[in-house]
């Protein structure tokens, strides 16, 4: 499942919201590349990550700690931010 951010709602009316945790893989395409990324939070939440550049800077950061701030979106239940700005935690 595919997950985008819409960009035609204004993101004064969306929170900027910050969250910490592991940046996991959390979808694959059918050659085992990652396609998609979340952050996994200490209280089990879930944030898949909207945008494409972002999952593949994020990429870095795979299996560690980090802070990502970003807008928040629902969609189908689940959690999506469009990622502002990251880095690793500790750093």
């Amino acid at each position: 499942m595919n997950f985008e951010i819409d960009d035609n709602v204004s993101s004064k009316r969306q929170p900027m919201i910050s969250v910490e945790g592991i940046i996991i893989a959390s979808r694959w395409d059918k050659q085992g590349n990652i396609v998609e990324l979340a952050i996994a939070t200490r209280n089990e939440e879930e944030y898949l990550v909207a945008d494409k550049d972002q999952v593949t800077k994020l990429k870095s950061l795979l299996r560690k700690e980090a802070q990502v701030r970003g807008i928040l979106q629902t969609k189908d239940g689940k959690k999506i931010i469009k990622v502002a700005e990251f880095s690793q935690k500790g750093k």
